[in-house]
């Protein structure tokens, strides 16, 4: 009678244990994503239900990239819960073709009860930038290069305009000089009127008829 009161009495406290037992989390991922080279993406893995203290393996491409502890609301009486998070993220910035590849999230509950959920497989495929994209970009540079070529020969031109200002001013200032000199007039003792040439000639011809007039 004692053995089969026993017996029951275990019976009923493995009963109890089963039914007081957590259930196994469900865990979901971002599903497959595509980005272009330079950009953001970001991928999320999600559980239910909440649990007192959380594992959150990242894995890509079965390599083991990160780990994060998510500590939920605390059972005990009294306390206050410190943190309420469900989901464990995963974000990349101007990423590269080595961000492409398969990720997946292990789902741990550490407490109550040890348990492993492995979520389903999220893939990040980096494609490169538009050839579109990199035709502007080309035709932006050489457009920037042309315009730092015209800059260079205006800064050249500007400043040979002090040396040609002076060569101008100098050939002007000398045909100047040379068109003064040839409109100067004789000086006074050696400038001949035509009244005094006529006088000349006059004492020429009158001296000339009285050497006649001796003779």
């Amino acid at each position: 009678m004692k053995l089969l009161l026993s017996s029951l009495i275990l019976a009923s406290f493995y009963a109890c244990s089963s039914v007081s037992s957590p259930d196994t989390p469900a865990v979901t991922q971002s599903p497959d994503v595509s980005v272009v080279e330079g950009g953001t993406v970001n991928i999320s893995c999600c559980w239910t239900p909440e649990f007192q203290r959380v594992i959150v393996q990242w894995l890509k491409n079965q390599t083991d990239i990160k780990n994060e502890t998510f500590n939920m609301k605390n059972l005990s009486r009294g306390s206050l819960p410190e943190e309420t998070s469900n989901c464990s993220n995963l974000t990349f910035t101007n990423v590269t073709r080595e961000v492409s590849g398969r990720y997946i999230c292990m789902v741990i509950v550490d407490l109550p009860v040890l348990t492993k959920v492995e979520g389903n497989c999220t893939v990040i495929t980096v494609t490169a930038r538009d050839n579109t994209e990199d035709n502007t970009e080309a035709n932006t540079e050489d457009y920037t290069e042309g315009g730092s070529h015209q800059e260079e020969v205006l800064i050249y031109v500007l400043r040979c305009l002090p040396i040609l200002a002076l060569i101008i001013t100098f050939f002007s200032i000398n045909s100047l000089v040379t068109k003064a000199q040839q409109h100067t007039p004789a000086a006074p003792g050696n400038e001949r009127t035509p009244a005094l040439r006529r006088e000349e000639t006059q004492e020429e011809e009158e001296r000339d008829a009285g050497e006649r007039e001796a003779e």
